[in-house]
């Protein structure tokens, strides 16, 4: 997958509208560069959002994929344009029955891609839709690239099923970063005071097993007004798969409240990602069923809005920072050497990153 850059040798008439601006960074030694994009699972949609019969169309990598849901239920991901003449399959496409039928000749595509029947009766030709593997987990749609076009290495996992979990709040946001600077948020413990006000103590080192990385914090408010949340350390579990998924598993004693929360990112273009929230609570200290299930309905919607607020405080570092291959590190800054040894094994296309991430972490 390759990204093409516009053509600014000639000039515009004065008739001609100005390009759309694109969001830039100071230029920076090209051993500075930011890390391509890295292959892996990436979250485009909610099961929510895909009833049978939906079409929708995602960004992904700087290229569009469009993703349908069949009558029977069967979900599909595939590239957007018919083979036959070109036309997107996301800008008029519908699903009938099991197939999904392009809006220009109305040629029609089976769920395994092939091409069962034209607009005019004829026989079909041998072709085939650009398929992309897609999996449902946890209520998401995720689906795989890879830079060289492999088949999946590794799948997501799903946290166990557990009872009183009330429904699932989910929120989507466009950012200024990189998968790799969001996901290095998680074990950079450096940060959490100056930008969120937060003391964090390492209850589990972090651990790197293949494709997850897995750590545990307990969190310390830092002045200010104290709330519900802080009034005891509540305790944050982290589950890492790959650069596209960040799980946070927090328990707060105070209020007897357990939370899960799923925080995919899906690198849009080289510059921004969408990151997709999905937030669910439970309140098994709460001993009145009753209302153990409404705060479990009702909470979601502010813990998200609380979220929202602290990646808010991020946004103009993400937005403006480099990256820096050698980063002068200080105690106390986290382990980011062995996160970005770890993230190596995500870039099949970055010279060097096979080699690196063999290394011992």
């Amino acid at each position: 997958m390759s990204l093409s850059k516009p053509d600014r040798s000639r000039p515009q008439s004065p008739t001609t509208p100005p390009s759309p601006a694109v969001p830039s960074s100071p230029a920076v030694p090209p051993s500075a560069a930011p890390p391509p994009y890295p292959d892996g699972w990436f979250a485009i949609a909610t099961s929510a959002e895909l009833r049978p019969g939906r079409v929708l169309t995602r960004r992904l990598m700087g290229e569009d994929v469009v993703v349908y849901r069949t009558r029977s239920g069967r979900l599909r991901a595939v590239r957007p344009f018919c083979p036959h003449l070109g036309a997107h399959l996301g800008h008029g496409g519908l699903v009938r029955g099991e197939d999904i039928v392009c809006p220009f000749h109305h040629f029609a595509f089976g769920p395994e891609g092939e091409c069962v029947r034209t607009g005019y009766g004829t026989p079909p030709p041998k072709a085939r839709l650009g398929a992309v593997v897609s999996r449902e987990v946890a209520g998401l749609v995720f689906v795989w690239w890879h830079a060289r076009g492999e088949p999946p290495s590794w799948e997501v996992e799903a946290l166990p099923a557990a009872e009183g979990f009330g429904p699932v709040r989910c929120i989507a946001r466009t950012l200024v970063a990189h998968p790799q600077d969001f996901m290095e948020n998680v074990i950079d413990t450096g940060h959490f005071t100056p930008i969120h006000r937060l003391a964090v103590r390492m209850v589990e080192e972090p651990r790197f097993e293949g494709p997850r990385m897995t750590s545990a914090y307990r969190l310390v408010r830092v002045g200010g007004k104290k709330n519900a949340l802080f009034s005891s350390a509540p305790t944050l579990r982290a589950t890492v798969q790959g650069l596209g998924v960040f799980i946070a598993e927090t328990t707060v004693p105070a209020i007897g409240m357990e939370m899960r929360a799923w925080f995919c990112v899906v690198p849009l273009d080289p510059v921004r990602i969408e990151m997709r929230l999905a937030l669910s609570a439970r309140f098994a200290g709460v001993r009145h069923r009753g209302t153990a299930r409404a705060l479990a309905a009702l909470v979601p919607g502010p813990l998200a809005w609380f979220s929202t607020f602290e990646t808010n405080r991020d946004l103009p570092i993400w937005a403006h920072n480099t990256y820096l291959e050698h980063p002068r590190l200080a105690q106390g800054d986290g382990p980011i050497t062995k996160y970005r040894r770890w993230a190596r094994q995500f870039y099949s296309d970055w010279p060097g990153a096979a080699r690196q991430a063999r290394r011992p972490a």
